[in-house]
């Protein structure tokens, strides 16, 4: 186990997101311009190097899904049987013979196992918010729920969480970390191979009574695990609308220590920056890339096309490297009567 989950507890940090240091520099490689309107949901990079993307797309009034492949240094269409109509929001992958995405709408399951695709659907109106493969016979896919489906390589059955769970990654089989809530608190939770159990956490004072927290992303980064999400409260003259602060949570072996910004909307995505570092993506339109290197968060605008906005939805670090995806959408800026999004594609190394 790369993180001991033993007595760990919140600490309450220093406030986060002041630059601290030079980021490195993302960029923009590629964009879908694939027929209609066309959006990437997420991304992922098996340790094996294989690198899958998933979203959707609407040619003449239909839904089409969208998967695509990373092929040297060009993303490409993958080939998908005819009469697919599902949206896919969710990928993770073990190898390139053990690729798992999600539908975002209807529970949608597609498999690829190296040389066809399968797909089916989970039954009880579960629609994966995240899922790990950690091997071919052994995927977790949660929902933000109290249940989640694992598939043991033959079915999906349902396993009960200690908490509503939206986000999960696995280190092994045996040492599995998710985030998410219960009630009015952020939540860790951590599987040893035979158990779900809450990873013990302090609360954080709340800047308003009706104030919640929720982590909306976790990985592992070096010897840290790290969870990032937010926490809202209603504010305004009417109290009609929301205000937030940033959080990340880290946890090394017993210690643990949170950073609170002093604004901003939410950090809603994690990845490794391959240098025992971590990368956060706060927001999601224009959204910030926020770089933390110890206990310092740099913060940079994210890359975008020329006259384009970019709604970015994921990041995935290619293990044992520097590099990092990220992906989702580019639209005309102005706001054009019928603008046209492309899937696009921001790398860092």
């Amino acid at each position: 186990m790369i993180v001991g989950v033993g007595a760990a507890a919140l600490a309450l940090g220093i406030g986060a997101g002041t630059a601290h240091a030079a980021t490195p520099t993302w960029q923009v490689t590629q964009t879908t311009k694939l027929p209609g309107d066309d959006v990437l949901s997420d991304v992922t990079v098996a340790p094996t190097g294989s690198t899958w993307a998933v979203g959707k797309r609407y040619v003449s009034g239909k839904t089409r899904p969208v998967v695509q492949h990373l092929s040297g240094t060009t993303w490409k269409d993958v080939k998908l049987p005819a009469g697919w109509s599902m949206p896919l929001n969710v990928v993770d992958a073990s190898s390139s013979k053990s690729v798992w995405a999600f539908g975002s709408e209807d529970g949608s399951v597609v498999h690829w196992n190296g040389k066809k695709w399968t797909s089916a659907k989970f039954t009880g109106g579960f629609r994966a918010t995240d899922a790990d493969v950690v091997g071919a016979s052994d995927v977790w896919a949660v929902n933000g729920g109290t249940t989640a489906r694992h598939w043991n390589g033959k079915k999906w059955t349902s396993v009960k969480l200690p908490a509503h769970i939206g986000t999960v990654h696995a280190v092994s089989a045996k040492n599995i970390w998710a985030g998410g809530s219960s009630g009015d608190k952020a939540v860790v939770a951590h599987w040893n191979g035979k158990s779900w159990k809450v990873v013990k956490t302090v609360s954080l004072a709340k800047p308003e009574p009706d104030a919640t927290t929720s982590f909306a992303d976790i990985t592992v980064s070096g010897k840290n695990v790290w969870a990032v999400g937010s926490q809202s409260w209603s504010c305004g003259e009417d109290g009609d609308d929301v205000c937030y602060k940033p959080l990340a949570l880290r946890l090394t072996g017993t210690k643990s220590k949170s950073f609170v910004a002093t604004k901003g909307v939410g950090y809603t995505k994690a990845a490794a920056d391959g240098s025992g570092g971590l990368w956060i993506l706060q927001g999601a339109w224009n959204p910030a890339l926020v770089h933390v290197t110890g206990d310092a968060f740099a913060s940079s605008a994210a890359p975008r096309p020329a006259g384009h906005d970019v709604n970015l939805t994921a990041l995935a670090n290619r293990a044992g490297t520097k590099t990092v995806w990220s992906v989702g959408g580019s639209f005309p800026q102005g706001d054009p009567d019928d603008p046209t999004g492309d899937g696009v594609y921001v790398r860092n190394g």
